[in-house]
């Protein structure tokens, strides 16, 4: 109930407004580590931002779907999230090392069709690729202008 409750105020703060994509993603990460459910470990070279709005609600919501299907399928002792700037694009890899799975088998879940979506919505690549008993890794490339 209580991570209801949360998920409802992330939706109706200006949470997402007023703070980065970096600061967005520190959060999230530092939440989910206080969840003592597995470690998750944030990486960013430098500090990068999206100005939309869009965007930064997106691939906060893409990364909280992830952080969610893996700990809850995948069995993972740990997620590493990798936000990294490229020439023309913002890329955001998110990776597990749990069980994988096969991605030719039909999923009944909506979040990977969900995060996949998302990602179109703002122009972005979305590469996914996961190997038994190796982990998945989702990685978006979103463009930015300068």
């Amino acid at each position: 109930m209580s991570e209801l409750r949360q998920l409802s105020k992330s939706l109706t703060d200006n949470n997402i407004e007023q703070n980065s994509l970096l600061d967005l993603l520190k959060q999230e990460c530092k939440k989910i580590n206080e969840l003592k459910k597995c470690d998750i470990h944030f990486y960013c070279q430098e500090s990068i931002d999206i100005a939309s709005y869009q965007s930064k609600s997106i691939l906060l919501r893409i990364t909280q779907e992830f952080i969610q299907n893996s700990m809850k399928h995948s069995k993972c002792k740990k997620i590493t999230v990798l936000l990294e700037k490229r020439a023309n694009y913002i890329q955001l890899t998110l990776k597990d090392d749990g069980m994988g799975f096969d991605l030719s088998q039909k999923s009944n879940g909506i979040g990977l069709l969900n995060m996949k979506k998302r990602s179109e919505m703002i122009n972005g690549t979305y590469t996914l690729t996961s190997e038994k008993n190796i982990g998945t890794q989702l990685t978006l490339q979103i463009p930015v202008s300068e």
